[in-house]
């Protein structure tokens, strides 16, 4: 419990900066977006030099919020958990790098597994659409016994994991705690 509470504030404290908290808002939009719109990256590219830019934004919008409803509440949940989780650990681990204390490998491995199985997991089983898909492998998800929602699940407990470590090693480095002040 102490150990949550210390990365909590570790995490706090580096998101309060207005640099990091870029880093992490850019993070976890970018991947949010690319999950959303691959579904449609054919409309969003034949559209683009056919609208004005007032009809392209509604264009981008309508199928920001046609992506969200379509898919399943339990996948738009995971898929916001991972892009928000995400966020944080490229912010944290930046923040660990520009202290000038390497990441040690654990927690590189535990961050990196879980953001590729998080932008690897379709988001909708039917339509398949993740990374694994465009490379061919997304029917092999409905194989699992939940459909690739169990691969969406781990992808956040290897990102808290890594948030939580990271954390708790920024409070114990002694470049970061000059960095935080």
């Amino acid at each position: 419990m102490l150990k949550l509470k210390t990365a909590l504030n570790s995490t706090k404290t580096v998101l309060s900066k207005k640099k990091y908290f870029l880093i992490f808002f850019l993070v976890s939009f970018s991947l949010f977006s690319l999950s959303i719109l691959s579904k449609n990256y054919q409309i969003i590219f034949k559209s683009f030099s056919k609208l004005s830019l007032i009809q392209y934004s509604k264009l981008i919008g309508s199928l920001y919020v046609g992506g969200v409803t379509l898919n399943q509440v339990h996948a738009t949940i995971i898929l916001i958990s991972i892009s928000l989780l995400l966020g944080i650990t490229v912010a944290l681990m930046t923040f660990k790098v520009n202290s000038k204390n390497a990441v040690t490998p654990r927690l590189n491995k535990s961050g990196t597994v879980g953001a590729v199985l998080g932008m690897a997991t379709p988001v909708c089983a039917p339509c398949g659409i993740g990374l694994l898909s465009m490379v061919g492998l997304g029917g092999v998800l409905t194989y699992l016994p939940f459909q690739g929602t169990e691969l969406g699940v781990m992808s956040i407990g290897l990102l808290g994991y890594s948030i939580l470590h990271i954390g708790n090693d920024i409070q114990e480095c002694k470049s970061c705690q000059i960095n935080i002040k």
